[in-house]
């Protein structure tokens, strides 16, 4: 069986090497009855998958939690329990006496190692401690040789997943909306210029459910996930009622 990549127009080079890819591990997993895994995928390669890939086993998502940003793909008849990663937790040796690190720091440091980008999911900050997901294969590698972080030691330990990932906080925003259209949703998310969500939507920083979406005009639906690139994550809630001014009265979910 040969799987099959649907009619998507034009695309990159690296684009169509990578539908190849992942109809590769679609093929593997049919043809061994095993499941299959790909590297972390950025939203735009997870985007790609979810609208154009057509194979003999389709592919679900996985990064360790609700809201992660970068995601492996599985490709499983079967039910998957268990993932080929792992959390790092990765913080100063000597706390009284280390710098204010941040994310850029602690994936510049890991990175600075030799490891592909495609190795390392979401990495959380909690202070100057980082959580990363990681995959198994280089788990050990990160914490035999990432000691140190700029001018700060650092120890990297295997943790289960943090609590706070695993009970995600939510913001609660209530407002009103003309119309259910993504750009009116986002600028009351964050508190934007209605030129500035347009300005993120057209600019291919939006995505619902996980695929790219450069339609202002999008209609949303109760329970939609949104994903702003560098402002944040949301669920939308519609709870189809009007205000007198006959608005849309509506509640916005925001990943904290």
């Amino acid at each position: 069986m040969s799987g099959d990549v649907a009619e998507v127009g034009i695309m990159t080079r690296e684009e169509q090497m990578l539908l190849k890819h992942f109809n590769d591990l679609s093929e593997r997993a049919y043809y061994q009855s095993r499941p299959c895994f790909s590297d972390f995928l950025d939203m735009n390669a997870q985007s790609l998958l979810l609208q154009y890939f057509k194979g003999p086993i389709g592919a679900e998502l996985y990064g360790g939690y609700d809201f992660a940003e970068r995601k492996i793909a599985v490709f499983s008849e079967t039910e998957v329990t268990a993932y080929p990663v792992c959390w790092l937790e990765i913080g100063p040796s000597y706390p009284k006496y280390a710098e204010k690190l941040g994310h850029r720091d602690f994936l510049g440091s890991i990175l600075g190692l030799g490891l592909e980008r495609s190795c390392i999911g979401d990495l959380l900050m909690e202070g100057s401690t980082a959580r990363v997901l990681s995959l198994e294969r280089v788990r050990d590698f990160i914490i035999q040789e990432l000691t140190q972080v700029r001018h700060t030691s650092v120890r990297a330990k295997v943790i289960d997943i943090p609590e706070s990932i695993a009970k995600p906080k939510f913001e609660t925003i209530h407002g009103t909306v003309n119309s259910l259209r993504l750009d009116a949703v986002i600028s009351l998310a964050f508190h934007l210029s209605r030129s500035q969500s347009c300005g993120l939507i057209e600019g291919g920083q939006v995505y619902i459910n996980g695929r790219l979406n450069t339609s202002n005009g999008a209609v949303l639906k109760d329970g939609d996930k949104i994903s702003v690139r560098h402002k944040g994550k949301f669920i939308f809630s519609d709870n189809k009622n009007k205000s007198k001014k006959n608005k849309c009265i509506v509640e916005i979910h925001k990943y904290v």
